[in-house]
């Protein structure tokens, strides 16, 4: 045929998908690093690519400075424990003594009441009785004496008796008569001092004591409770740095057990020191290296847990879901395409990525192999292509055989040599093929090269028209075409290619591009 090479337009199936690049790394891995809190020498550890059994040792540390904070502590924990000591001992001594002080005040207290209770009841009554019962004695002995003075005198005062008594008898009973009466005064008026002075005054004075007593009690308890609070509180200080101590002992005993480091579980010792713009110096694992606190040396992956980690650009974030179909190439073994699902999706853009360029957004993915693949190690590179759509029962016909003429789309179809123009309507397409809606029917035949009366046109438009990139990826390399819909400008609508031909997608470069680019499946695939 004079006007070209042609193609059929075909029914089938036509796969949407993009192609990035990809790493093998392990979801769930053993991060080993010098988790003490002192620099470490590497005196022992195991060859990088081995493969260790569990309990078998990783990496052996040496650290002098842990090994004589350890003596060191444990000297400061026995004198600790023996202050602790001293100041319980001290308690018990303090409670003791103070409720040996509380008893005697008690008992003070007691003693005051019954000293009270016993005047009142009956040293009080007893004094007034004996007061009392002196003044009737005075009383009768001043009467006796008294009659005994004045039979006397009666008797000296009969004649007929010629006064029997003499003066000095008479003088003797008149003085007794004297010192009764004084008696009697004096009786009746320590009666009346024992009524109003000696008597309250004593209940006064009991009654003090009694209170006394009492007050002296209530400082006795409030002592006891002070200084047995003060023993308390000076014992659990004692406590608290005691445990405070101990317990740092204990980190730094576990710091010693950490100088030996063991395998959790089965795995391939992988040494990385993890990444840091900000490490001045290059960390190397080897005996003898000293090595930082917290300075990651190596991970021990797991090694049923490998995945494909990869990214996607934002722009077709929407379309990628976990679960979607996807085609592992391995760079260590190019010519074998593994099958593989989409398991995750991550929800918000690579911090890292956006640090290092923050004006294109990237998505993590992660894909999972379908099957086990032998030596498979975390760190091979691979490519990645995601399936974003696959549609059956489709028309399609090759990219080369589309155009762009006048804004409008059209393809070139031949009939029994005869090539007529036929505007097309394209659904989604991929690198090789496009779908077509409407236009064409299945079997019909079109061209790949634009007939020779219709190349001036396009030639024409081309100029007028040559499709600029995006102005946020304007750095980026040519890559494949992002799946989208047709009449989406510059992107989903077919522009114009050198040559005189308008191939849908625009830039329409390689679809392996390693920056990652739309990459259509082969139509053969599908079937």
């Amino acid at each position: 045929m004079g006007n070209g090479p042609v193609a059929v337009v075909t029914r089938g199936v036509l796969i949407v998908s993009v192609t990035e690049s990809g790493e093998v790394k392990a979801e769930k891995r053993k991060v080993i690093s010098n988790e003490i809190r002192y620099p470490v020498i590497i005196k022992d550890l195991v060859e990088e690519g081995e493969r260790v059994k569990k309990g078998e040792t990783i990496i052996t540390f040496e650290c002098r400075e842990l090994l004589d904070e350890i003596e060191g502590k444990k000297l400061a924990v026995t004198n600790a424990k023996n202050t602790y000591l001293q100041a319980d001992e001290n308690v018990e001594l303090d409670k003791k003594e103070q409720d040996n002080l509380v008893r005697k005040a008690e008992q003070a207290v007691v003693d005051a009441q019954a000293d009270l209770r016993r005047y009142t009841e009956a040293g009080g009554p007893v004094k007034v009785a004996d007061a009392n019962s002196a003044i009737q004695t005075a009383k009768r002995d001043l009467a006796l004496a008294t009659d005994r003075l004045n039979f006397k005198l009666k008797v000296n005062a009969d004649e007929e008796l010629n006064k029997p008594f003499s003066e000095n008898d008479i003088e003797v009973e008149k003085l007794s008569v004297e010192k009764l009466k004084i008696a009697l005064r004096k009786a009746l008026s320590e009666y009346d001092m024992l009524l109003k002075y000696d008597d309250p005054r004593e209940k006064q004075t009991l009654q003090m004591a009694v209170e006394d007593a009492e007050l002296a009690l209530e400082r006795a308890k409030h002592t006891a409770k002070s200084k047995l609070l003060t023993a308390e509180t000076d014992r659990e200080t004692k406590k608290v740095a005691l445990d405070l101590q101990t317990r740092q002992l204990d980190e730094l005993l576990q710091d010693a057990n950490r100088l030996v480091i063991k395998a959790e579980e089965e795995g391939l010792v992988v040494y990385d020191t993890g990444s840091s713009r900000w490490r001045p110096t290059e960390v190397v694992v080897e005996v003898g290296a000293k090595i930082s606190p917290r300075q990651q040396l190596m991970i021990i992956p797991d090694m049923t847990t490998l995945l494909i980690k990869t990214k996607v650009y934002e722009a077709i974030i929407d379309q990628v879901k976990a679960g979607l179909r996807a085609h592992v190439r391995l760079d260590a073994r190019p010519d074998s395409v593994l099958p593989a699902r989409v398991v995750k999706v991550g929800v918000l853009p690579d911090s890292q990525h956006d640090w290092l360029n923050p004006g294109v957004k990237v998505f993590k993915v992660d894909v999972d192999l379908d099957e086990d693949v032998p030596d498979l190690r975390p760190g091979m590179t691979a490519q990645v292509e995601v399936e974003l759509l696959r549609l059956s029962n489709v028309l399609s016909v090759p990219v080369a055989a589309v155009f762009t003429e006048q804004e409008r789309t059209c393809c070139y179809r031949s009939v029994n040599g005869r090539v007529d123009r036929v505007e097309v309507k394209l659904g989604h397409m991929n690198d090789t093929r496009v779908q077509i809606l409407s236009g064409l029917a299945e079997g019909d035949k079109v061209l790949l090269n634009p007939p020779a009366s219709a190349e001036g046109g396009v030639k024409q438009k081309e100029k007028e028209e040559e499709p600029q990139p995006p102005p946020q990826e304007a750095d980026r390399k040519p890559e494949g075409r992002q799946p989208g819909p047709p009449d989406v400008p510059a992107e989903g609508r077919p522009g114009p290619s050198p040559g005189g031909r308008a191939r849908p997608g625009g830039s329409g470069g390689a679809g392996r591009d390693r920056r990652g680019g739309g990459r259509g499946g082969a139509p053969g695939r599908g079937g």
